[in-house]
């Protein structure tokens, strides 16, 4: 039995990988890109995720998040400017407003003085809505694209 393990896990594997490209029509690649038809969601030096064609190594727009990234390479494929446009300032949106939290959850460990406390606490939890507004928007404008 612990013979067939490994086939059996090796059809699994294949079998889910079937459905993976059934449910979404992408391809992740081994060094964490993953291309969408002739576009590729590339990981950039920086840390960001940079959307290429797949017959041209020049950076078309770079996106903090992969998911955004990716949808921005099907609006960029179906040439939806507006979409695109409109992904590329959620993704900026939404960096923004992390970093914010980032700063915050940093600075109200070092606040010494309560009122300073508590307007880095109002700040902090403002952030964090924010911050789950906008991976909201994200994640169910992903869910729409590739329904």
């Amino acid at each position: 039995m612990k013979k067939n393990k490994p086939k059996m896990v090796k059809e699994l594997a294949s079998q889910f990988e079937e459905d993976f490209k059934k449910t979404l029509p992408i391809s992740i690649q081994p060094n964490g890109s993953v291309v969408y038809q002739q576009y590729a969601v590339i990981p950039v030096a920086n840390g960001n995720w940079g959307l290429v064609h797949l017959n041209n190594p020049y950076i078309i727009e770079e996106f903090y998040l992969k998911t955004t990234a990716l949808m921005a390479a099907k609006a960029y494929g179906r040439t939806d400017l507006n979409k695109f446009f409109e992904i590329k300032r959620l993704d900026t949106a939404y960096w923004a407003r992390f970093m914010d939290l980032e700063v915050y959850k940093y600075n109200i460990k070092n606040a010494k003085e309560f009122s300073r406390f508590l307007i880095l606490l109002n700040k902090l939890e403002k952030a964090e809505q924010d911050t789950d507004a906008y991976k909201n928007s994200i994640s169910s404008m992903f869910r729409l694209s590739f329904a």
